[in-house]
C-alpha cells in the first residue's frame, strides 16, 4: 500500500491492455480513478469529475497527449499531469515540461516506478 493518501487518477491511453494494467496498478496502491481511451474523452471526464492526477499517453487518436495537455493546462493549471510513453522522454523533457507536463513515465508501467512517482509528486 502506498504511503500517500488515496488518489483519484485519470488514466488516458488508447490501448485497452495498457488502460487495464494501469488501473490494476493504481488499485494495488490503494488509488482509484477513471479510464479514457483518447484525449477528448479525458477532457470530458475532467469537466465532470475531480481528479488528483492525470496519466496521459502521448500517442492517441482523436486528441494526442500534447494536444490534450495544451487544452487542459489553461483550465486546470495545478492538476499534475504525468506523460506516459513507450519512448524515454529524457532527451526532449524540456519541451514537454515547458508545455506543462509535470513528470513522465515509460511504458510498460510497473508498481515500483508508479508508487515512487506518486510518493515523490504528491506527498
Amino acid at each position: 500500500m502506498s504511503s500517500v493518501r488515496a488518489l483519484r487518477v485519470l488514466v488516458t491511453d488508447d490501448d485497452p491492455i495498457q488502460l487495464r494494467a494501469a488501473a490494476r496498478l493504481l488499485r494495488s496502491l490503494g488509488h482509484s480513478g477513471a479510464l479514457a481511451n483518447n484525449g477528448q474523452k479525458a477532457l470530458e471526464l475532467l469537466d465532470t469529475q475531480s481528479f488528483d492526477l492525470v496519466l496521459l499517453d502521448l500517442r492517441m487518436p482523436v486528441l494526442d497527449g500534447m494536444e490534450t495537455l495544451t487544452r487542459l493546462r489553461p483550465r486546470y493549471p495545478r492538476l499534475p499531469v504525468v506523460l506516459v510513453s513507450g519512448d524515454d522522454l529524457e532527451t526532449s523533457w524540456s519541451f514537454y515540461s515547458a508545455a506543462g507536463a509535470d513528470a513522465y513515465l515509460v511504458k510498460p508501467l510497473d508498481v515500483q516506478t508508479l508508487s515512487a512517482l506518486l510518493q515523490r509528486r504528491l506527498r
